[in-house]
């Protein structure tokens, strides 16, 4: 454990705050290498981690990226930044990836809905040992990506006052990671945020990938509101929690919580090819759970039956959540002004999903 059990009634920073601790994240030509601050990106080859990466590097900041399979460095080989090996399973090679950084940006973890019992290794064994390494030495400031499913089904737009209650395990094991960070950050004087991102889309998503196949299927006939954010937004608040010092926990979004008919309806009008199938979600419950049941453990699963849960949940996210306490505001605002951007960008990716990605280190 990071620091004792988890209550779901602990205390919050209300609602979150800025802390000055003393850092610029501003680039600086004239400024010695030893004062450039140094921000290490966690999950740094997967979906959001490479963006968070790539605006690291085009600010001039040479992140430091840890990656654990070596066969995927090739897709931050590009940029200006210091790669490093790491395992979250392994912490000697998390101390070394820790120092002389300023900021930990942590993305890293098995990105599926899955099991808890198989998310518990990297999620709650490994952020417990990142922050402990972190801890010893001397990094200020942990950001760590949770999700809006620490959240379940509701009708009232979430804001950073909402309580969570997370209807699937994922949530569930988000949640049980962000009150521990919280507490250890306490304890050590650690400033620690967690952003709890909703369905991030861009070019190199699962969906986009199966998008590209021309033909999605969709795990229920249900279009509840659901919070959506343009991967580069979701970046970009990732990089600003950092930078400004936030600490709490809170949920953000763009300025619109469509459900899926209005987001599947805007996609096709662009790709009038794409077919759309539907499944009725009993159905697909009872697939993924068959499914899931033949898949061995050691291999991740993208279609799981919390996969199904997730889908059809209503999670809309008050549009000035968070935002005006991290002093930006989304460039991409809307799921209208996205999709085309998106789709502009997948004419130059071609995306295997990590967990599709079986080629040996």
């Amino acid at each position: 454990m990071l620091i004792g059990p988890v209550r779901h009634d602990r205390p919050q920073r209300t609602p979150g705050r800025a802390r000055s601790i003393g850092l610029s994240f501003q680039p600086c030509a004239s400024c010695q290498e030893q004062d450039v601050v140094k921000v290490l990106v966690t999950g740094a080859t997967g979906f959001i981690g490479t963006e968070v990466a790539r605006q690291l590097s085009a600010r001039g900041m040479r992140p430091r990226l840890l990656v654990r399979r070596p066969s995927r460095g090739v897709l931050v080989s590009g940029l200006d930044a210091d790669v490093v090996y790491g395992d979250l399973r392994s912490p000697e090679t998390l101390a070394r990836a820790v120092d002389g950084c300023d900021a930990i940006i942590h993305l890293a973890g098995r990105a599926t809905f899955e099991p808890a019992a198989r998310l518990a290794a990297t999620f709650i064994g490994g952020t417990r040992d990142l922050a402990h390494a972190a801890a010893a030495a001397g990094v200020p400031r942990f950001v760590f990506a949770s999700s809006l499913l620490v959240h379940g089904d509701t009708d009232t737009p979430i804001t950073t006052e909402t309580v969570p209650d997370p209807a699937v395990d994922y949530g569930r094991v988000k949640l049980l990671v962000e009150g521990r960070l919280a507490a250890f950050g306490a304890q050590q004087g650690m400033s620690v945020a967690s952003l709890r991102l909703p369905h991030v889309y861009g070019a190199t998503d699962q969906l986009f990938g199966r998008v590209r196949s021309g033909t999605i299927v969709l795990p229920g006939r249900d279009s509840k509101p659901y919070g959506h954010l343009h991967v580069v937004d979701a970046a970009r608040a990732l990089i600003a929690a950092a930078e400004t010092g936030w600490e709490g926990a809170g949920a953000l979004a763009d300025r619109d919580p469509a459900g899926w008919d209005d987001f599947i309806g805007f996609l096709r009008v662009q790709l009038p090819d794409l077919r759309v199938l539907r499944a009725p979600a009993g159905l697909s419950r009872l697939g993924a759970g068959t499914l899931d049941l033949l898949t061995p453990s050691t291999r991740p699963s993208l279609y799981t039956a919390d996969t199904v849960v997730s889908w059809n949940l209503s999670l809309p996210v008050d549009p000035d959540a968070l935002w005006p306490d991290l002093g930006i505001e989304p460039l991409v605002p809307t799921y209208r002004e996205g999709i085309p951007r998106t789709l502009d960008d997948c004419v130059a990716f071609r995306w295997r999903h990590p967990v599709m990605d079986r080629r040996p280190a």
